[in-house]
């Protein structure tokens, strides 16, 4: 009984180990992948895209999560336009974006540990051009802010 009991333990041990080990490494995003961040609003669900050097994507928005591939040309400008804007920290946002108390939102871009101001409200041509990057990706990834009456919220970012 005893070593029915030591074997029971020692397997449930070793499941709760890779499940933990599992979860935390799923969790973090590597260095290389970039991260797009709609806040969302008050009346809208906002989204978050992970993006890899190859094209990869996914996402997960209020429709819920899905995947997809981008273009090797979107890819490589998005990228390009990301590395000429270093350090993301220091991108100029204009100080007079005025936006909806009800549906205006904030859009970050991240890669490794760096992240950028709200690059919708551009402040110089590398912002603007990170803008429009962002908005042909999720014109091609068919991402949506939808309103919170249509969908759901997102899952929370473990990292």
């Amino acid at each position: 009984m005893n070593q029915l009991f030591s074997k029971s333990l020692l397997g449930f041990a070793s499941i709760s180990f890779l499940v933990c080990s599992s979860q935390s490494t799923m969790a973090l995003v590597p260095n290389n992948v970039a991260v797009i961040l709609n806040s969302g609003s008050t009346n809208t669900i906002g989204y978050r895209i992970y993006i890899s050097p190859t094209g990869e994507a996914n996402y997960v928005d209020g429709k819920g999560s899905g995947k997809g591939k981008l273009s090797e040309r979107i890819t490589k400008k998005f990228f390009r336009d990301l590395k000429a804007s270093e350090p993301l920290s220091s991108l100029p946002v204009q100080q007079s974006c005025v936006k909806s108390t009800s549906f205006g939102t904030t859009t970050t871009v991240s890669l490794g540990d760096q992240r950028s101001p709200d690059i919708s409200c551009p402040g110089n041509a590398k912002t603007q051009r990170l803008d429009k990057d962002v908005l042909a990706i999720i014109k091609v990834l068919k991402v949506e802010n939808i309103p919170k009456s249509q969908g759901k919220p997102l899952p929370p970012q473990n990292f």
